[in-house]
C-alpha cells in the first residue's frame, strides 16, 4: 500500500460521515497508544498455564469445563495470553480437531505427506557464534532447499542454522491472499481451518516452525499482526513478552503510527482498521455492501409500486436516492484506489505450483517494520540498554514456557521473543494467525462484517 494518504471523500449523508470518520481516525488519532487490553501487572510476570485435562503438577490452575465462549471473554476480548496444557492427552471436545497434529511428531509422517519436490524457503543464520548480533532468526535471510532435504538436517540432530518458518503465500482466482502456502495444503487433512477453540474469530494464515536447537535459539524480539493460536508438537518453547502497551518502548524498525485499542500495530505506509483491514479496501467493501442493500431496498420498492401499496412511491424515491448515494460511494472508492495503487506487472512476483503459475502476495522480507532493534542478546543486559536503548528499561517483562502438547494463545501485537529447544529430533510447532477481533461479543468479534463476509465468500461457511 502507498503511504500517501488522500482525505475520503465528502460524506453523502449521516451513516456515510461516520464510516468516513471512523476510518480516518485511524490516521489523525491525538494520541498514538490508544491500546485498552490487559496489561502484565510486574516485570517478570508469568503467565498463567492452565490444565484441561486430568490436571498437571506444574500448571497454575485446572479448568476441563472451558467453553469457545468462555476463552473468547476471559481470554480473547481481554486481550490476555494464557497457556493451555494437556492439549494431547485430554478428553475434552474443545481441542479433539487438533489430536492428528501428533502424528507431526514424527518426521518421516511428514515427509510422506509432502511432494518430494516442494520447494520451501529456509531462514539461515550466520555461524559466527562469537558474533552474538549474527546468532539469531528473524532477519529475513532465507535460502530455498526442497522440504525432504531440510526434514533431512533437522533429523540429523546436528542443524541448527536453519529454521522453517512462514512460507510465501500465493493468490487465489480471485487475487486475495490464501490461507496457507503450498506446503501447508499438502498437511491440511490433519487440521481444521477453524479450531473449536476460536470460535467466531477469523483464521488469516497457518504456518509450520521447525528447527533443531539443543541449547536454545532465539527468534529475535518482534510481534505479530494477527491474534496467535501456538501449539508445540514437539520440543520447548521460552516465550519473553510485553503487551502492546510497551509499543512505544521497543525500537521497533518500522516508525509507529498507531496502536489500535485492541492492540493491532499499524506503521507509516501501513494503516490499517482495528480489525486489520486495508483502510481502502474496508471503505469499497462498505460501499459494496451499501450497494447491495440499495438494490434489495429498490426491488421492494417496486414490487410495492406494482402491488399499488400506499406510500410506495415515497419508498421508490428513497430507494433511488439510496441507490445513487452508494453508487457514488462505489466510484469514489474506485477511484481513490486507481490514484494509490498503480503498479506495472513488473513489481509483481510469481511462482510455479504444480502445474499453474502464481502470483506471491504474501512474501517474506528482509528487516521487517515489525521487529525490535533491540538485539536478544541485550535483553538482559541492564547497561548496554541504558547505552543503546534506554526507553527499553520503562517495559514489564512477562514470561511462560510452552511444552511440548501445549498451546499458547497470543493477541495481535504482543510483542514476543521465542526461544526454541529440541533434542536429538528437533523442534516443531504450527500455529494460526487471526484476523484481530475488534468486536463486543462471542457471536460478533469484529466491529464490522468485512471478515466473516470475505471468509464466507471463499469458504462458503
Amino acid at each position: 500500500m502507498s503511504s500517501k494518504k488522500r482525505p475520503l471523500p465528502e460524506p453523502k449523508d449521516k451513516d456515510t460521515h461516520e464510516v468516513c470518520k471512523k476510518i480516518n481516525s485511524t490516521t489523525s488519532s491525538p494520541s498514538i497508544n490508544q491500546y485498552d487490553g490487559w496489561k502484565v501487572p510486574n516485570n517478570n510476570y508469568t503467565i498463567p498455564t492452565i490444565s484441561i485435562g486430568d490436571g498437571a503438577a506444574d500448571a497454575t490452575s485446572q479448568n476441563n469445563t472451558i467453553t469457545p465462549e468462555s476463552f473468547y471473554n476471559e481470554y480473547i476480548r481481554q486481550r490476555k495470553p494464557v497457556v493451555l496444557r494437556d492439549m494431547t492427552t485430554s478428553s475434552s471436545p474443545l481441542l479433539s480437531d487438533l489430536s492428528n497434529l501428533t502424528k507431526w511428531k514424527d518426521i518421516n509422517y511428514l515427509k510422506s505427506q509432502v511432494n518430494p519436490k516442494q520447494t520451501v524457503m529456509v531462514e539461515q543464520r550466520s555461524s559466527c557464534s562469537n558474533n552474538p548480533t549474527k546468532s539469531t532468526f528473524g532477519n529475513g535471510y532465507e535460502i530455498p532447499m526442497t522440504f525432504p532435504q531440510f526434514a533431512s538436517l533437522i533429523a540429523s540432530g546436528n542443524d541448527d542454522r536453519h529454521y522453517l518458518t512462514t512460507q510465501d503465500v500465493h493468490s487465489n482466482s480471485d487475487g486475495r491472499p490464501d490461507l496457507m502456502s503450498p506446503l501447508m495444503k499438502y498437511l491440511q487433512h490433519d487440521f481444521p481451518l477453524q479450531p473449536r477453540i476460536m470460535g467466531n474469530l477469523i483464521p488469516q494464515n497457518i504456518n509450520l516452525w521447525m528447527g533443531n536447537s539443543r541449547e536454545g535459539l532465539s527468534s529475535g524480539l518482534h510481534h505479530d499482526y494477527h491474534d496467535n493460536l501456538y501449539i508445540v508438537v514437539k520440543g520447548t518453547k521460552r516465550f519473553r513478552l510485553y503487551s502492546p502497551h510497551d509499543t512505544e518502548w521497543m525500537y521497533t524498525r518500522g516508525k509507529l503510527v498507531k496502536v489500535h485499542p485492541n492492540g493491532r500495530i499499524n506503521y507509516q505506509g501501513e494503516e490499517t482498521t482495528a480489525y486489520g483491514a486495508d483502510l481502502k479496501s474496508d471503505m469499497a467493501a462498505r460501499a459494496a455492501k451499501r450497494k447491495e442493500d440499495a438494490e434489495k431496498l429498490l426491488e421492494e420498492a417496486e414490487r410495492a409500486v406494482e402491488e399499488g401499496v400506499e406510500g410506495a412511491d415515497q419508498l421508490l424515491e428513497k430507494a433511488e436516492v439510496e441507490l445513487e448515494k452508494a453508487m457514488d460511494d462505489i466510484i469514489d472508492a474506485e477511484v481513490d484506489d486507481d490514484d494509490d495503487n498503480v503498479r506495472d506487472d513488473d513489481d509483481k512476483v510469481y511462482e510455479t505450483f504444480g502445474d499453474e503459475r502464481k502470483r506471491v502476495v504474501d512474501k517474506t522480507v528482509k528487516d521487517p517494520n515489525n521487529f525490535s532493534k533491540v538485539k536478544p542478546h541485550m535483553l538482559d543486559d541492564t547497561d548496554m540498554l541504558k547505552e543503546s536503548f534506554p526507553d527499553f528499561l520503562n517495559a514489564t517483562a512477562a514470561y511462560c514456557t510452552v511444552q511440548e502438547g501445549d498451546i499458547l494463545y497470543l493477541p495481535a501485537s504482543w510483542f514476543h521473543e521465542v526461544t526454541s529447544y529440541g533434542g536429538q529430533n528437533g523442534h516443531l510447532a504450527m500455529n494460526y494467525w487471526f484476523h484481530p477481533p475488534d468486536g463486543d461479543s462471542f457471536e460478533h468479534p469484529y466491529s464490522t462484517d468485512f471478515w466473516p463476509n470475505d471468509y464466507k465468500d471463499r469458504f462458503g461457511k
